[in-house]
């Protein structure tokens, strides 16, 4: 499955992230940070590619307007 996923700043986005399975993106717009259960924080900035396996836990805030392509599977 692929696609494109958009959040805007009047959404507040704060929420858990699990990929059911590997998760591979790339940032088009927007600035976030995930942050682990052990409290490892992942600077997530427009322009950069991030993969995450199934399994992989965090919180997920977003920063400001958000926009990545993403590839899952």
């Amino acid at each position: 499955m692929s696609g494109l996923w958009r959040i805007g700043p009047e959404e507040g986005a704060e929420f858990p992230y699990k990929p059911a399975d590997t998760d591979t993106f790339h940032v088009i717009e927007g600035e976030a940070e995930l942050e682990t259960p052990d409290g490892e924080k992942i600077e997530v900035v427009a322009g950069g590619i991030y993969s995450f396996p199934a399994g992989f836990t965090a919180t997920w805030r977003t920063r400001s307007p958000f926009m990545k392509f993403f590839v899952v599977g």
